[in-house]
């Protein structure tokens, strides 16, 4: 994208929108013509409130990326499950809002005119703002490219430094690369002596849980490299996991959604019945209700309920039977319609305004490290954190949700306990990984699936007519990415995806055979 154009038209808006002290976002009075400075605090709050985007995406009537991922399915129509909507994705509000934001923070921070300034200061010390800001951008970018590829990364943010305003995308490789090395720099700039105010909305100024985090984003992109660069993963995985990453459940990427700011799961998808006055647009798909049926998984009582917002579904709430998900992508409305007759729901406490949804919980991190140790990247036992991880999916359930019974049995289960074989040891983390991943970081879960092809994506009849044969690898870029950076942007989709913009082109760190 062109920079200038774009941020000449946002600079108005920026300067408005961050010209008064950390408050409430709909009530700022403010004088347009007389702008004030900007707040770091109130920068990173609006950047934070952005990681909610990357669970149930937006307010946008589509929830790609549990559609997806194989956690919901239509009940009402075979609108999404062709694959012909939610092709592209934008990355201008990253780039001009919420990474600029970060971006910012940690300039006037580094910069001896502005940093001891109160619209710096308030929000806490430097080095934590600065290594805050860079973590959070961090996550931002590795989500990023993990749903497009190559992206602006070295040459963003120097249209007013260099006059570089039409940026270079970066590969993949080198983006993964240089996040590695900022986040290593992030993590030695944290000071746990000091702390941020609670404009952090994330972590109210926990520096600890901040490191913590920090760690398991390089263990998550690291782990990625298994198959394309496994020499390089498990070096970056090792200094990671070394430095400590997140093993309990308060430790959690959480995002709690406010009286701002109702959740999305309530507000279009699954809760708000006032909203659509009619049934639900989504339930839970065949996959995942299958997969929890399969394993005589406790999990499903706390996902999904059979007195749910479609109705109550005669049969026992203890009986996983009872339990019908519907398939994703039949043929027509009226064989959506038929299949989510008797479907189970997504559970009341999913849907309530104001839910914590786990983004990198506990039990992703815990079952990362699993994977590293079973390859032998890491000194530790493999077995310890899968079952470490099982746990914590099942302690975040009865935190946040519904308590469920019955882990310790589960865990010594035929199809649970872990193997000694290596490579069905590391399948079975993937799909632990699957079965905790619920309304969590949907990124991450497609992530998994385009590694393993776990779980297993039927496809049904409304994608094959459609010339479908296999889940998408990625989305395109989206127009207003293109059309300002056309030059970039062409060299790119021309180097690294043999020039089709397309959602069968794959990541660099994508060489499973899925299809």
């Amino acid at each position: 994208m062109n920079l200038k154009k774009i941020f000449t038209v946002a600079s108005v808006a920026f300067a408005t929108l961050f010209t008064t002290g950390c408050g409430d976002f709909d009530d700022m009075n403010v004088d347009p013509n007389k702008p004030a400075d900007a707040y770091t605090s109130m920068m990173f709050t609006y950047s934070a409130r952005y990681v909610r985007e990357f669970t149930m995406n937006s307010y946008e009537y589509d929830p790609w990326m549990m559609l997806r991922t194989g956690y919901l399915a239509e009940t009402k129509n075979n609108q999404y499950g062709a694959f012909t909507t939610t092709t592209t994705y934008s990355t201008s509000t990253y780039y001009v809002y919420v990474l600029k934001n970060l971006n910012s923070i940690i300039e006037m921070n580094e910069n001896e005119e502005t940093r001891n300034e109160a619209y710096v200061t308030e929000f806490g010390d430097s080095n934590n703002q600065i290594a805050a800001a860079k973590t959070l951008k961090s996550f931002f970018f590795m989500m990023l490219t993990d749903i497009l590829g190559p992206l602006p990364y070295s040459e963003a943010f120097r249209g007013e430094s260099d006059d570089i305003w039409e940026p270079k995308f970066d590969s993949q490789e080198e983006i993964y690369t240089a996040l590695d090395t900022e986040l290593r720099e992030a993590y030695s700039q944290f000071d746990e002596s000091g702390s941020l105010s609670s404009a952090d909305i994330l972590y109210n100024g926990n520096i600890s849980r901040w490191k913590k985090l920090n760690a398991t984003l390089r263990m998550m992109m690291a782990i990625k490299l298994a198959d394309v660069a496994p020499s390089v993963g498990q070096e970056r995985f090792a200094q990671a996991y070394n430095d400590g990453g997140i093993t309990e459940v308060a430790d959690g990427f959480h995002y709690t959604f406010d009286s701002n700011s109702d959740a999305y799961a309530w507000m279009y998808y699954i809760g708000n019945m006032s909203y659509s006055g009619a049934s639900l647009a989504f339930a839970p798909n065949k996959v995942i209700v299958d997969a929890l049926k399969e394993y005589q998984d406790p999990r499903m009582f706390s996902y999904f309920t059979l007195d749910g917002y479609m109705g109550t579904v005669e049969g026992d709430p203890t009986d996983f039977n009872a339990y019908v998900g519907v398939p994703f992508g039949l043929a027509t409305n009226n064989d959506v319609i038929a299949a989510a007759v008797g479907a189970c729901s997504v559970a009341a406490s999913y849907c309530e305004p104001q839910v914590t949804y786990g983004v990198i919980t506990a039990a992703r991190s815990l079952l990362v490290q699993a994977e590293a140790a079973e390859r032998g990247w890491i000194n530790a036992d493999a077995k310890q954190l899968y079952e470490a991880g099982i746990r914590a999916s099942f302690d975040f359930q009865a935190t946040y949700h519904t308590a469920v019974d019955g882990v310790d049995e589960y865990i010594a289960s035929e199809k649970v306990a872990l193997s000694d074989d290596p490579q069905t040891a590391i399948e079975q983390i993937a799909m632990q990984r699957f079965l905790a991943g619920f309304m969590t970081c949907g990124v991450e879960a497609w992530s998994d699936w385009r590694r393993f092809n776990i779980p297993t994506l039927p496809i049904y009849e409304g994608q094959t007519d459609a010339g479908v044969t296999v889940y998408p690898y990625r989305l395109s870029y989206a127009n207003n990415d293109k059309l300002y950076n056309e030059d970039n942007a062409t060299e790119a989709i021309d180097t690294y995806f043999n020039g089709s913009d397309d959602m069968w082109q794959r990541l660099w760190w994508d060489v499973a055979d899925n299809e």
